[in-house]
């Protein structure tokens, strides 16, 4: 059979799955999303166009530019949260498809197809044909599309057998008025929402396994993401870049399409806990780690802290202990690992990249305050230790967090300003007296 050669040209068809079930607000999370597939792939250094069709997203890319392939920037796109699949698809342009035409159009259709059936032969599989019309004024069923494009390729190739349950393969043909998309792989994306659609956190980042994956699965659920961790002393931005700490910001900064990382010392919080001897000093410690960083977070204007903490894993996470540890600050501390089994954290951590950073040595805070702590605590007594070992609540906070020193991720000057930082003169790095 003599066929016109299909002209197709390569796009990527992006499906974002729990955002098509919003409500009034849909158009700005699907605008969200846009922007940050445009953000990722600038990443690569492309811009290739972001377009909206029917139930999709689309992405056409040109031949190569600067080296970057499609397959490249569908592993980009892997990490863009609120995809829920995507796909390399053949973007077939056509006129409207009418009664008239229909035998023209349906043979650009099988060419495109018989290319696509050609390309992915294999020894033994089956196949299943499945249809969609966006239009469902087009002049024929998805059945009889399914039929007809399903013979072509029994006849015209060498895919012999069909199986329409669990086939090997499925070709998915989905037919618009004005173009057909034709592709047979589906890719699971990361699913959840766009970053920046659900308000900012302030993650408590330790370096260890647990609070990498618990700052993952906030930016999942639509959250921008700043860390803040406890060094012993002050760094400067030469050692925090050397560190792990500022790898695993990094790696989390592909997800998060850029975070700002802050290093503060608790060297005045350990000089007065040395005047006397106490038993609750890790529960203390951790009090003092979330008010500091309550009082960043408001200067960040984020709305809640974040904590890596699994219910019972150690002795400091207690539910005693936990509930002492939040009643220290008036901001919500989220924890959303508190059920996760802990093979459950590994796994995902393995799963995101930020497995292998957290294993290497490197001596927690939380171990380096008390190697014994106590299981089980009360906010009223803590509250009678800190006024008596504290006198100046509030200075030791500030004290703290005139040394620390912020580090941005790449990607960070795309996100909308935050706070007192949408002042700031420098984009890529700043110290200062404020810890700003």
């Amino acid at each position: 059979m003599d066929r016109e050669r299909a002209t197709a040209q390569d796009t990527i068809l992006i499906h974002y799955g729990e955002l098509g079930l919003k409500g009034h607000n849909q158009r700005e999370f699907r605008r969200r999303l846009r922007d940050n597939i445009r953000a990722k792939l600038r990443r690569l250094g492309v811009n290739w166009p972001v377009e909206e069709t029917k139930g999709f997203l689309t992405v056409h890319g040109p031949p190569p530019e600067g080296g970057v392939s499609l397959q490249q920037a569908l592993a980009a796109l892997s990490e863009v949260f609120g995809i829920a699949w995507f796909s390399c698809a053949r973007h077939l342009p056509h006129e409207r498809f009418t009664v008239a035409s229909r035998d023209d159009d349906f043979a650009r259709l099988e060419a495109g197809l018989i290319e696509l059936a050609n390309e992915r032969a294999g020894a033994g599989q089956t196949f299943a044909v499945r249809a969609n019309r966006a239009e469902k004024t087009l002049p024929f069923t998805s059945t009889e599309l399914e039929k007809r494009l399903g013979a072509v390729v029994l006849r015209e190739t060498s895919w012999k057998k069909v199986n329409l349950t669990q086939p090997d393969v499925t070709f998915h043909v989905d037919v618009r008025h004005d173009c057909t998309f034709l592709f047979a792989d589906k890719q699971r994306g990361p699913g959840g929402l766009p970053v920046g659609t659900a308000g900012r956190v302030l993650v408590l980042l330790s370096g260890g396994i647990d609070s990498p994956v618990a700052a993952y699965l906030m930016a999942k659920r639509g959250c921008q993401v700043d860390f803040i961790h406890f060094s012993v002393t002050a760094e400067t931005p030469e050692q925090v870049r050397q560190s792990k700490v500022w790898r695993l910001a990094q790696r989390l900064g592909d997800f998060t399409l850029g975070s700002r990382l802050y290093v503060v010392p608790y060297t005045y919080f350990d000089l007065a806990l040395m005047r006397e001897k106490v038993d609750y000093d890790l529960v203390l410690f951790r009090r003092f780690v979330a008010r500091v960083a309550e009082q960043l977070a408001g200067q960040l204007r984020a709305q809640a802290l974040v904590s890596g903490d699994n219910l019972s894993q150690v002795a400091s996470q207690t539910l005693s202990n936990l509930v002492a540890t939040s009643r220290a600050a008036e901001m919500p501390v989220l924890r959303p690992l508190l059920g996760f089994d802990k093979e459950e954290i590994i796994s995902l951590a393995k799963k995101i990249g930020t497995y292998e950073i957290s294993i290497e040595p490197y001596k927690d805070c939380c171990a380096l305050i008390s190697q014994h702590p106590r299981t089980s605590s009360k906010h009223e007594r803590l509250a009678a230790m800190e006024a008596r070992l504290f006198p100046d609540y509030q200075r030791l906070i500030e004290q703290t967090l005139a040394e620390a020193v912020c580090l941005e991720t790449e990607g960070t000057s795309e996100l909308p300003p935050r706070g007192r930082e949408a002042n700031s003169q420098s984009p890529a790095e700043q110290t200062s007296s404020t810890g700003l």
